[in-house]
């Protein structure tokens, strides 16, 4: 445990570099995002490997780790931002004004995330099988369908976002909940679909702070210039609206 805090705290620092900047640049997403997953697992292993009682389930769980990565990548991302959302209007709301509303509180909150599922895979293999494999079955399946949401998301990586995303898109602010334009048609896959139900459920769960709001409109704008657009596609409109809002604020 001692291990998971230490690599919490070198995730916080590495996000409180990136907040200082005033051009965050997209392979800091990336190093961000993939350095929480890989802290997980690494930290994940080291503690429970050795309580797997042979060689075959400790390779399977390694493996079961990566795979889960790869599945959960695009939705942690979605969830660790709503969190630095939260944490945005909390430390607004006591008169806190340092860099660490955002990426501190984003790539913490994605490394507890992707730690909770590898907890969760290593008590499938340890015993708790049919309780934690529903739980599995309950959240994966969703996040399965948008991460592959077409044919060309069939990728072995879920992010290729190092390079840098020009132009930026422009910013804007929210006015209506458009998620629903992929439910009543169609023409879009299941996976499309699922990312149309996930956005409009989260939409209105969005507080009202800056960096926030900059955030779901520009998000809002992408997804009705192209509902169709795949799990690849969504990821990069994320990390354009995460550093355009940033640099706004920031300049």
């Amino acid at each position: 445990m001692k291990y998971f805090l230490f690599t919490l705290m070198l995730l916080g620092i590495f996000g409180f570099s990136v907040e200082i900047n005033p051009h965050v640049q997209s392979w800091q997403l990336f190093s961000g995002f993939h350095l929480a997953g890989l802290v997980a697992i690494a930290s994940i292993s080291l503690v429970y490997l050795k309580q797997l009682p042979t060689r075959k389930k400790r390779f399977i769980f390694v493996l079961l780790q990566l795979l889960a990565f790869r599945i959960a990548y695009f939705p942690i991302v979605v969830f660790s931002a709503t969190a630095s959302c939260y944490s945005e209007l909390l430390l607004s709301q006591i008169n806190i004004d340092l860099p660490i509303k955002i990426f501190p509180a984003m790539f913490v909150s994605a490394t507890i995330l992707f730690a909770t599922m590898n907890v969760t895979l290593f008590w499938v293999l340890n015993g708790k099988t049919a309780f934690y494999t529903l739980i599995i079955v309950i959240l994966g399946t969703p996040a399965l369908l948008i991460s592959f949401a077409d044919a060309n998301d069939l990728t072995v990586f879920p992010d290729d976002n190092w390079a840098d995303i020009e132009p930026l898109p422009q910013i804007a602010m929210p006015q209506e909940n458009p998620y629903g334009l992929t439910l009543i048609s169609t023409h879009y896959s299941i996976g499309q679909k699922m990312i149309g139900l996930a956005g409009q459920t989260l939409y209105d769960l969005i507080p009202s702070s800056p960096w926030s709001q900059l955030v779901q409109g520009t998000l809002e704008q992408a997804y009705i210039s192209n509902p169709d657009g795949n799990a690849h596609d969504q990821l990069r409109y994320h990390y354009g609206a995460f550093i355009a809002a940033h640099n706004r604020l920031s300049n």
